[in-house]
C-alpha cells in the first residue's frame, strides 16, 4: 500500500515519487495523476465518478483531501452514493486526510484516496 512520505502546497511525495497535481491512490498501491484535463491546480469539485474509480477493489476506507485550506469540494451525489453503497468515506482537508491515510496503512488497512494538493 502506498505510503505518503510528505505533502505540500503544489506537491505529495509517495514512497519517493515527486507528483504536481492532485493523486489518486487505488487500494492496491497504485499512485496515478488526478484526472487529464485539470491544470496543475486540479479540480475543486470532486466528481461521483472518482469516488466510484476508489471504491474499485473494495478499500476498507476511501480517504478525500480536500487541499491545504478544504477549498475542494465532495459533490452531493458523490457524497450520496458512498452512503447508499455503506461505504467508508472521510472527507478532511489533505494534510489530515494524509495523516489519516499513513495511520491506516500502518494499520495494514487496505485504503484509496484522492489528494488535492493546492488550496
Amino acid at each position: 500500500m502506498a505510503k505518503i512520505d510528505k505533502f505540500g502546497f503544489g506537491s505529495i511525495i509517495i514512497d519517493g515519487e515527486k507528483y504536481s497535481q492532485d493523486v489518486v491512490i487505488l487500494s492496491d498501491g497504485a499512485v496515478k495523476k488526478r484526472g487529464h484535463n485539470f491544470l496543475v491546480f486540479g479540480s475543486h469539485n470532486i466528481r461521483k465518478e472518482e469516488v466510484e474509480e476508489l471504491a474499485q477493489g473494495e478499500p476498507e476506507s476511501i480517504i478525500i483531501g480536500t487541499g491545504i485550506y478544504g477549498v475542494a469540494g465532495l459533490a452531493p451525489e458523490a457524497e450520496n452514493w458512498a452512503k447508499g453503497k455503506n461505504i467508508n468515506l472521510t472527507v478532511r482537508p489533505s494534510h489530515n486526510a494524509v495523516a489519516k491515510l499513513n495511520e491506516l496503512v500502518r494499520q495494514g488497512k487496505k485504503v484509496a484516496a484522492l489528494i488535492h494538493i493546492t488550496c
